[in-house]
């Protein structure tokens, strides 16, 4: 190689090593061609001169690397014989040793560390880029995969559905393609008619509740907001709607989440729902006796026990109101964790009518109904506990 400078010497004559995968023309001529380039290093005059003659250390060093090199196909450096796997929880794992141990592999897992990151996109007065975002991922989700899927679909078009759409929101890997091959299965299985069906504007609604109560304020999504979306999704969906959403933001990853936020597909920033806590609500004092009794809380939920009161017909109640007919949120579910499963019994009272005293206006719809006030009502049995959730 003629005119050609010497390698200038490295601080570390023999540092550690790292793997580099590199890709050339399966030709005996062209292999011939790179395993000369590269033996270079190997010769002593071909390092820059010093008084410690550190050309002969280098050419050593690199000799015994040069000597390891595969050049059948480069499979100890291009990790061909890793195995990965997900474990009971969803992480990735790797095994270099044939499956006999495993190691996480987060690095690996483009749901956390997708191949594409969208930039946050700018703030623009008088817009909530929170409600947005929250709003666009929802018609995300429903223009592009929701209103894609057909009664008679098969397994392989749903699959090829899910694996484009993935593959554009975050990009795509061998081990990630495995997990949309299990996805597909588990949807497929819950029957897509049953599914399509399922997905009513009301599951959107709150799907967008959902969103907009974990976004992080620079839009976006980390791994703990992203397991609090799924938790929250099968708690306050019911049913196989819950299910089936679950599976894409599982699919999606934190990464995922927040490349729809950030996609600003938003049409409507008013659609967030309401910001509600546990601090707007307390329970009903009614002739001097409180309707029940509330006993934990949390950031978004109120567990209340069931008490008597002298002037109600019921042996048990519990009853939370707001400060004012028009503050108001949305019971999302009620979970019953003593007593007897009552559901029939839970009652309220519409934003901006007239709270208690009075009666409740009846049965609502849950995930639907804004309430200033939320009535639990036992006729029989055990008393209760109930945790009541809000969007």
């Amino acid at each position: 190689m003629p005119d050609r400078p010497n390698f200038p010497i490295p601080e570390d004559l023999t540092p550690d090593t790292f793997c580099l995968c590199l890709q050339i023309p399966n030709d005996p001529t062209w292999k011939r061609v790179f395993a000369g380039l590269l033996a270079q290093p190997a010769y002593w005059f071909n390092w820059q001169r010093d008084t410690a003659r550190s050309g002969k250390i280098l050419g050593q060093y690199w000799t015994q690397l040069f000597d390891q090199i595969d050049w059948s196909d480069m499979s100890c450096c291009c990790n061909d014989n890793a195995i990965y796997t997900y474990d009971a929880e969803g992480n990735l794992e790797v095994s270099t040793d044939g499956g006999v141990t495993y190691t996480p592999a987060p690095q690996d897992d483009i749901r956390i560390n997708p191949q594409v990151v969208f930039p946050e996109p700018p703030s623009e007065e008088g817009v909530d880029e929170l409600c947005l975002a929250a709003d666009g991922m929802v018609n995300l989700i429903k223009e592009q995969i929701g209103e894609q899927l057909t009664d008679d679909m098969s397994r392989y078009t749903l699959g090829k559905l899910l694996s484009d759409w993935t593959n554009t929101v975050i990009g795509t890997s061998n081990p990630f393609q495995a997990l949309v091959t299990i996805v597909t299965n588990q949807i497929f299985a819950l029957l897509i008619s049953a599914v399509r069906a399922a997905l009513t504007e009301d599951v959107y609604f709150t799907l967008r509740c959902i969103f907009s109560a974990n976004i992080l304020p620079d839009i976006s999504f980390d791994v703990a907001a992203w397991e609090n979306v799924r938790t929250d999704t099968t708690g306050q969906i019911s049913g196989i709607a819950g299910i089936f959403l679950e599976h894409l933001e599982y699919l999606l990853g934190s990464g995922g989440l927040t490349n729809l936020a950030r996609s600003m597909a938003g049409v409507d920033d008013s659609a967030c729902c309401p910001d509600c806590s546990a601090d707007m609500w307390h329970i009903v004092n009614y002739s001097g006796t409180n309707v029940g009794s509330i006993i934990a809380t949390g950031t978004n939920w109120i567990t209340v026990q069931g008490g008597g009161h002298p002037e109600f017909g019921t042996p048990w109640n519990a009853m939370i109101q707001t400060d004012g007919n028009s503050i108001c949120c949305i019971p999302v579910s009620v979970e019953w964790l003593t007593g007897d499963h009552d559901d029939e019994n839970l009652f309220g009272v519409d934003c901006e009518a007239a709270r208690w005293p009075g009666s409740p206006n009846g049965a609502f719809d849950m995930g639907v109904a804004e309430l200033n006030t939320v009535y639990l009502r036992k006729d029989a049995g055990s008393n209760f506990t109930a945790k009541i959730t809000f969007a």
